[in-house]
């Protein structure tokens, strides 16, 4: 079924190639030599930069992250009213390594826009409002956490995308 779809294909690739074999054919036996080395030079060469790449320095390596931290004016504030001065909106977690240590954390924001982290968090229906476990930091903190951490965001929160 597929050899009708194919054959012009394979046909026009056969004539490219039998040219190309042709063509080198015809040349003298040095250059066709030289060619064949300078063919082998650039192969190596190309082999050597791709392995000195992976092999090169890590640090220098720009990561990728999948998710931003979602910042306060990003927030869907439809429900604004609702919400007292002591409640805080969850944003999401952030966790990871920093300083050889385990760092994890929530972050949320509260109904001006101030951004507050809890490094134990009560799971209670309680545990979104100010306490003295909410630190408030500032966006320059969050930044900075954000370049060491991966962030996890909370989605069934009425987060925009």
């Amino acid at each position: 079924m597929l050899k009708p779809i194919f054959q012009p294909l394979k046909t026009t690739i056969h004539n490219a190639v039998t040219i190309l074999n042709l063509s080198f054919n015809r040349l003298s036996k040095s250059t066709k030599r030289s060619l064949v080395v300078v063919f082998g030079i650039c192969v190596t060469g190309i082999s050597g930069m791709l392995v000195q790449q992976a092999l090169g320095n890590q640090e220098n390596r720009i990561q990728f992250k999948h998710q931003r931290v979602v910042m306060p004016y990003d927030i869907s504030g439809a429900d604004e009213r609702k919400i007292s001065d002591k409640q805080l909106r969850p944003i999401g977690k952030m966790e990871g390594e920093t300083d050889g240590q385990f760092d994890s954390f929530c972050v949320a924001v509260d109904k001006d826009g101030s951004i507050f982290i809890n490094r134990n968090i009560a799971y209670s229906q309680k545990a979104y409002e100010k306490s003295s476990d909410w630190k408030q930091i500032s966006r320059e903190k969050l930044i900075e956490y954000e370049r060491d951490l991966h962030f996890i965001p909370m989605q069934a929160r009425g987060i925009k995308k």
